[in-house]
């Protein structure tokens, strides 16, 4: 009998010393699919979530936000249709910290400006074939509306969301 709780002992201290060893690692996935369309980098990677927008210092003519551009592709499973694209709210940069008044933005893709009205991309305009499911590589860009030098310092934010949906 001495032996077997000898055996439990051992048994319950190598336990305890594994489960003070022990590392668990939790990792959220999600994914928001659509089967159809998506807004893809030109490499297939994920937009980028948070884009910084530079100030620039300077007079007039230079002292305003540096334009930001990535190179997008549409990603579709039908390359025969058309593809309607539109902002879902205003582009706009409110003061979240200071006293500024708010700094309007224009997003264009592939050097058209986009609005709340949606914009017709042709299936001949975007999908050429050279690969496969993917349109052409184009120009998402973000820039200040009307360059102008931006008098209240503080943090600025803004959302920019952009919705496509094919056409039948």
């Amino acid at each position: 009998m001495n032996l077997l709780k000898k055996l439990f002992v051992a048994a319950a201290l190598a336990s305890a010393s594994l489960s003070a060893h022990a590392l668990e690692a939790h990792i959220q996935v999600w994914a928001d699919v659509d089967p159809t369309l998506a807004l893809l980098k030109a490499d297939g990677t994920a937009l980028d979530d948070v884009v910084k927008l530079e100030y620039r210092p300077g007079p007039t003519t230079t002292g305003s936000l540096v334009p930001w551009s990535d190179s997008v592709r549409v990603f579709s499973n039908d390359v025969s249709k058309d593809v309607q694209v539109r902002l879902i709210q205003a582009a706009v940069l409110q003061a979240q910290i200071g006293t500024g008044t708010a700094v309007p933005l224009t997003v264009s893709l592939k050097g058209k400006p986009l609005t709340i009205t949606a914009q017709d991309f042709t299936a001949a305009e975007l999908f050429t074939g050279s690969i496969p499911g993917a349109s052409v590589e184009m120009p998402l860009e973000i820039r200040q509306t009307t360059p102008a030098t931006i008098t209240a310092a503080g943090r600025y934010e803004g959302l920019v969301s952009i919705a496509m949906v094919q056409k039948p």
